[in-house]
């Protein structure tokens, strides 16, 4: 059955049921970003012996998407948006299966492949909140589509590690990688089946929108704050193999992913009325403080990693959802896709050098890399205060109004 038009509702704040339809499917078509990165980072420790390797497949993972969200997320605005991702996850889904069953023991190669698969990475993410205006014109159903889509892209989190787990349990971290090369296809075929009645091509405005231009702080400041992920990511999965139980690092990381999830239900409760640009400094601050919890207590044993990482966890979805609700109020809909495409890079940018100073750091100790963590997120939070006092003094002169408005 095809979405249609988007039928009346009768609550400003309610989400149409096709909004929700293809949000659901951008979740499976995710699931990559969620089991991707832990998936190689065992499968390359284990044929490698080296967690600096596993640190760096990962964040040639993730440099691998940050540089492919443009590259694919233009011809998805201008054109059919559909036919881009299907052949996209297809040829992901691919080099994943490569990855998985292909006897490489060199570091060069898994990071290779690591990154060419990364590469392949549909641009679901931006493809997906270009239309929610479309789908969800009314302003209060849009605030709340958007905080649905920062709260639920924390399923992907939980779920996909905890589905590496199972599968490297049962089957190795081989399986596990081409587990996610299974679920990434079906998923994103998914994903283009239900968003080829709606997509409509947004070809480029007539001459240069400045967009950019007001987005560079707020990119900057995101990469930053990805950094620490990206950081955290490669500590985790570190303490869990130092502590001798391997298979603990998928739940530690779903649980940080259910503080997430948890924060992202409060927000959506009680709901702030404060401009989000506002609140973001706050919610990097709390990344800060959990990451240095983590880092002084890790040491002690994964329980208390594991409470520290929900504490961690609480400001990620929050921060998300401001995120986009910034981006959603500066960029014009015909540039949308590509600004959604360009943060993702910044943010994926951020996370792939996180990953990658986070195997060398973990292999001295997870403390140094846990503790370099809530540094980037302390950085990330004076660079969007700094921001934020930039363009209120601006204010007058450029006649912008707030930062999202």
């Amino acid at each position: 059955m095809g979405l249609g038009s988007v039928p009346t509702v009768t609550h400003d704040s309610a989400v149409p049921r096709p909004a929700l339809r293809v949000l659901g499917a951008s979740l499976l078509a995710r699931a990559p970003q969620g089991m991707a990165p832990l998936a190689l980072i065992l499968l390359v420790q284990e044929r490698t012996a080296s967690l600096a390797a596993a640190g760096l497949a990962s964040g040639a993972w993730g440099l691998g998407v940050a540089v492919g969200q443009p590259l694919w997320a233009r011809p998805a605005a201008r054109g059919r948006a559909g036919v881009v991702i299907a052949a996209v996850a297809l040829l992901q889904t691919a080099v994943l299966v490569v990855v998985a069953w292909l006897p490489w023991t060199q570091a060069a190669v898994g990071i290779a492949l690591a990154g060419l698969g990364g590469l392949l990475g549909a641009p679901i993410t931006s493809v997906a909140r270009t239309l929610w205006p479309q789908l969800a014109p009314r302003p209060k159903a849009l605030d709340r589509l958007f905080t649905l889509d920062a709260t639920s892209q924390e399923v992907v989190w939980i779920a996909g590690p905890a589905l590496v787990g199972v599968l490297l349990a049962g089957s190795g971290a081989a399986a596990a990688v081409a587990g996610t090369a299974a679920v990434g296809g079906l998923g994103g075929l998914w994903f283009a089946r239900m968003i080829a009645p709606v997509w409509e091509p947004h070809p480029a405005p007539d001459g240069p929108t400045g967009f950019a231009r007001q987005l560079v702080a707020p990119w900057l400041a995101l990469a930053m704050a990805a950094l620490g992920l990206g950081l955290t990511e490669v500590a985790v999965p570190a303490a869990a193999i130092l502590d001798g139980r391997r298979e603990a690092a998928a739940w530690l990381l779903a649980l940080w992913s259910v503080g997430s999830l948890a924060g992202g239900l409060l927000a959506a409760r009680f709901p702030s009325s404060t401009d989000p640009a506002h609140r973001v400094p706050a919610y990097l601050a709390l990344l800060a403080a959990g990451s240095g919890l983590t880092a002084a207590v890790w040491s002690t044993g994964l329980g208390w990693l594991a409470g520290a990482l929900f504490v961690t966890g609480l400001g990620l979805a929050p921060t998300l959802a401001a995120l986009y609700g910034v981006v959603s109020r500066l960029v014009p809909a015909a540039r949308r896709t590509q600004a959604y495409a360009i943060g993702t890079t910044f943010a994926l940018a951020g996370i792939a050098a996180g990953s990658a100073l986070g195997g060398v750091l973990s292999e001295r100790t997870p403390t140094a890399a846990f503790g370099a963590a809530g540094v980037a997120s302390a950085v990330s939070a004076a660079g969007w205060w700094a921001w934020l006092q930039r363009t209120r003094s601006t204010r007058p002169s450029s006649h912008t109004g707030s930062p999202a408005s």
